[in-house]
């Protein structure tokens, strides 16, 4: 187990990748202390299937901050068009 943080250490500290990961860890920890009976091939698939779930939860999160740290350009503003009806 990891130690809790102190209080004096700054909110910066905090990384959703490393929660995330502890998250999982530990669902991963209580699903496979239990094997249910089931085939080795099920095992195997649900360990694929969190390393992908993470995968993809970590370029969700790195979408969402960078979304959030970059100001919002506005939109350029565009000129009249000119339709020919000939």
């Amino acid at each position: 187990m990891t130690e809790p943080e102190s209080p004096s250490q700054s909110t910066q500290d905090f990384s959703w990748d490393r929660w995330l990961l502890q998250g999982l860890s530990a669902l991963r920890r209580t699903l496979f202390r239990y094997d249910f009976g089931l085939p080795e091939t099920f095992w195997q698939h649900m360990e694929n299937a969190a390393h992908e779930l993470l995968a993809a939860a970590r370029i969700l999160l790195r979408t969402l901050l960078s979304s959030r740290s970059a100001p919002a350009t506005p939109p350029e503003s565009r000129g009249p068009i000119d339709i020919e009806w000939d």
